[in-house]
């Protein structure tokens, strides 16, 4: 056995080895199983029980273990739901305290808690109040706060979205309602990965986009900083068809071949290569497999 595994059942299922989760459930012991010892490369043993996980006796009582380790993880989480569900409606506090809160003894129940104001903390709140009521921006009332020396609720300075999230927890503001249009985020984020391709900056994608009536889905039209923030969030491997992905970067090739060599024709990749950067990328095949065939790539372009 090349490395060493412990595992515990029923009490909890606790696995020392890289990437193993330690929650109780069949589902994950599974999966661990799977990617760690079907091969037979390493051993499975339950110490504690003396089961060996090579013999299809001891795999059937694991699985006995199991279904009464992970019904013992649902109880334990119903049981605390309902705990913390009866406190509130008596009336006390559990949880994060909000900003403008603080948390203190309940004159009744010692052991409970419940809110009253925080001072210092309702200024600030008022302070916010009045700086909206004279069209301050969010943005600005952060850079005051961070002037002041105000803590922020969290991290180490006042950000644009602390103050926005604090307005619209205490409903000083309502959330922008969702535009309706005919597509999804996905769909813009392939558009935008296509124009992004072709060399096109995010002010140029973010203008293009308007002018072709692509909406976001709050606002009225696309800003270079909204363009940029769908680009970050966007993989091209979880976005795109493998047809899509190798346009995108024959694209990318094409445009680079053109900047370096502006008087020579573009050559194609073949379709080796292409398939290639389907396996690099990750892509399975139409059949469910790892490696590219280039006739596979042939079927999909």
């Amino acid at each position: 056995m090349s490395r060493e595994v412990q595992v515990r059942f029923c009490e909890s299922v606790r696995v020392r080895f890289p990437c193993a989760t330690r929650r109780r459930s069949i589902k994950h012991f599974c999966e661990l199983y799977e990617t760690y010892f079907k091969d037979g490369t390493k051993e499975l043993i339950a110490i504690r029980e003396s089961i060996r996980l090579d013999s299809s006796l001891g795999r059937a009582l694991v699985g006995i273990l199991l279904v009464f380790a992970q019904m013992e993880r649902e109880a334990t989480g119903e049981r605390t739901k309902e705990a913390i569900s009866y406190i509130r409606r008596s009336g006390y506090h559990f949880g994060k305290v909000p900003y403008g809160k603080r948390a203190v003894a309940a004159p009744d129940h010692p052991k409970r808690k419940i809110l009253v104001e925080n001072e210092a903390e309702q200024s600030v709140i008022a302070q916010l109040q009045e700086w909206a009521q004279t069209g301050v921006k969010v943005t600005e009332m952060a850079r005051r706060l961070n002037a002041k020396g105000v803590l922020p609720p969290q991290g180490k300075e006042w950000t644009k979205s602390l103050v926005y999230n604090l307005r619209l927890r205490l409903s000083h503001i309502t959330p922008r309602s969702h535009n309706a249009r005919s597509h999804d985020d996905n769909q813009v984020r392939e558009r935008i990965l296509e124009l992004r391709a072709k060399g096109h900056t995010l002010k140029q994608i973010a203008s293009i986009l308007n002018e072709q009536g692509w909406l976001p889905l709050k606002g009225r039209c696309f800003t270079e900083r909204s363009v940029h923030g769908l680009l970050r969030s966007s993989d091209a491997t979880k976005i795109l068809s493998p047809r899509q992905y190798l346009q995108m970067m024959l694209t990318k090739m094409e445009r680079a071949h053109a900047a370096e060599n502006p008087k020579e024709p573009f050559e194609s990749p073949s379709l080796a290569e292409l398939a290639k950067l389907l396996d690099e990328a990750g892509y399975k095949t139409p059949r469910g497999k790892e490696h590219w065939w280039p006739a596979q790539v042939a079927q999909v372009m």
